[in-house]
């Protein structure tokens, strides 16, 4: 999900999964961006769409309730890139909170509940409110929150109405298909069938996200679970956005505590 502020003064990032409102105005050319790692074991031979599908849906993060993280950040759009730090929590169904540091000072701290998403911005000393729906139609974003939580656990998230059919496309194992208005994709390893990516994109509108998972370790409480993700985003208002996360420190169903409070002199913005 993202949002612009006015004048689009800055790049304004996230992912969440989301895709989140990051707003840092100094230009930062030096940042580093990694690259999409190729698959441990190539494609080579179509497997079927139910197969693929069965596969993805066998990865059951249901006891999973709560995660944290660090992660170092890679942002660009509008012309600007952003590098940072920040730290993220995430608890199930209730909340997304997120800092977000730069040079050692905090310039955001975020919050996603499941119809909001209030933003303070630290260096302008501004804050707003959202409401999530605004942010799922910009960008064709399929449900809000609770496909919020399931980019967090790099989970495939599906329209009961499209049927998918399979096919290979650079070295991975697609799965593809439309209703109509929106289309879907996934990309899978072979053997592992771990979930690479999954894209949601309105032809008709010229809108689409991206949302690109790699780097799998073995979790505690979480199986395989992937350090580096990245979004991509484009719609007619923003322009191209790209984000991506390296994840650190990664901690599963501890107990979590996180503040958000707005100071009195901050002003409100549209």
């Amino acid at each position: 999900m993202i949002h612009l502020l006015p004048n689009r003064k800055s790049a304004s990032l996230f992912a969440w999964a989301i895709l989140l409102l990051f707003c840092l105005s100094a230009k930062d050319t030096g940042c580093g961006r990694s690259k999409a790692p190729k698959p441990a074991k190539p494609a080579t031979e179509s497997r079927r769409a139910d197969f693929l599908l069965r596969e993805l849906k066998r990865r059951d993060l249901s006891e999973v309730n709560s995660m944290s993280a660090r992660a170092r950040i890679y942002a660009e759009g509008d012309a600007q890139s952003v590098s940072a730090s920040a730290n993220i929590i995430w608890i199930r169904d209730s909340v997304v909170w997120m800092n977000v540091r730069k040079l050692g000072i905090e310039a955001m701290r975020a919050l996603i509940t499941k119809d909001s998403v209030f933003l303070i911005n630290r260096l302008d000393k501004t804050y707003s409110v959202k409401d999530l729906g605004s942010l799922e139609r910009q960008y064709s974003l399929p449900a809000g929150f609770p496909l919020l939580q399931e980019v967090l656990l790099a989970s495939a998230w599906f329209f009961p109405d499209i049927m998918l059919q399979s096919d290979i496309k650079d070295e991975l194992h697609r799965l593809s298909g439309t209703n109509g208005s929106v289309g879907t994709e996934y990309r899978m390893e072979e053997g592992s069938f771990m979930l690479r990516s999954e894209s949601f994109f309105q032809p008709r509108d010229s809108r689409a996200v991206t949302f690109s998972f790699g780097d799998y370790k073995k979790v505690s409480g979480a199986g395989m679970f992937p350090y580096l993700r990245s979004i991509e985003a484009y719609s007619p208002e923003t322009g191209a956005v790209k984000l991506e996360l390296e994840l650190s420190d990664l901690k599963i169903n501890e107990t979590q505590e996180y503040r958000f409070n707005i100071p009195d002199h901050y002003e409100k913005i549209d």
